[in-house]
């Protein structure tokens, strides 16, 4: 039987779902962060635990914007840092790859299921976004959620990169390894 998300059309009810699920994503990247046994890995979720944050912060703003607190003018919906990718990542870690690659060896059934349940949590996120800016009625909000989506998207597609070079990093190296 396929789950059926409530996708609600109140941007107030929309917003409020958003926040919890980031909130959500922040508890699970910073748990995972501190139980995960490779360095690459604990990077990116520590990563993406800011990122959530960001997210938290710029769901506020809209918020506040919708209940009258705040005026577009005076918020920034797009983010305001680089984009989380496994590349850029991997690029920052390079001097530390020897010592991940190492630590493949030794990591604990949990680190995979960690980077499964952050990836699940990614995809909900991008469908979520997806799918309730398809729902609105407002330019603006629609605008914050499709670029909501499309940073999730870029998460869920750096976990997956992650997932399969902790899984087997010879043929990760062998097909797209870059230095």
């Amino acid at each position: 039987m396929i789950e059926k998300m409530y996708i609600p059309e109140n941007p107030n009810e929309v917003l409020k779902i958003a926040l919890e699920m980031e909130e959500e994503g922040y508890r699970t990247y910073t748990e995972g962060a501190r139980s995960i046994r490779n360095s690459l890995g604990k990077r990116m979720l520590e990563r993406l635990a800011q990122d959530e944050l960001s997210h938290m912060k710029r769901i506020r703003e809209v918020f506040d914007v919708l209940t009258g607190k705040q005026e577009w003018n005076n918020i920034v919906i797009h983010p305001t840092q680089e984009s989380v990718t496994f590349q850029n990542i991997f690029d920052r870690l390079k001097n530390e790859l020897k010592q991940s690659v190492e630590e493949l060896g030794s990591h604990g059934v949990n680190d995979e299921e960690v980077i499964e349940t952050a990836i699940n949590l990614e995809n909900h996120a991008k469908f979520y976004y997806a799918e309730t800016a398809k729902k609105s009625k407002d330019d603006k909000v629609k605008e914050f959620l499709l670029i909501l989506a499309k940073e999730e998207e870029g998460h869920y597609q750096a976990l997956r990169n992650i997932n399969n070079f902790m899984s087997d990093p010879a043929n990760w190296f062998a097909t797209q390894g870059k230095f």
